[in-house]
């Protein structure tokens, strides 16, 4: 009797350590295993990156249209512009004006 108690003690020390052991390994594994989706995924989301941008060059075109004003037309558009927007102006031609001179 002593000898099947003690059995059964070491054989509970040993699932013990078995599954400390196994749980060691598989918890590596998963650490492994999520490591190199996360790398997956980086690479992957690099080259769709890549592929918008690749598309959005090919199809995207930009037209830049420049009409030369007069200083009449100047002056209306000047008008429209808010009164906080014709004061930024006012500051960008004054410090233009200082570098100029």
């Amino acid at each position: 009797m002593k000898e099947t108690l003690e059995n059964v003690m070491l054989m509970g020390l040993g699932a013990m350590v078995m599954t400390s052991e196994k749980a060691k390994g598989l918890k590596e594994e998963l650490l492994q295993k999520g490591e190199e989706a996360y790398k997956q995924g980086q690479a992957l989301n690099e080259e769709l990156k890549h592929k918008i941008n690749e598309k959005m060059k090919d199809n995207i075109t930009v037209t830049v249209e420049r009409t030369d004003l007069t200083k009449e037309e100047l002056a209306d558009k000047i008008n429209e512009l808010s009164e906080e927007d014709k004061k930024e102006i006012l500051k960008l031609l004054k410090a233009n004006k200082k570098k100029d001179a």
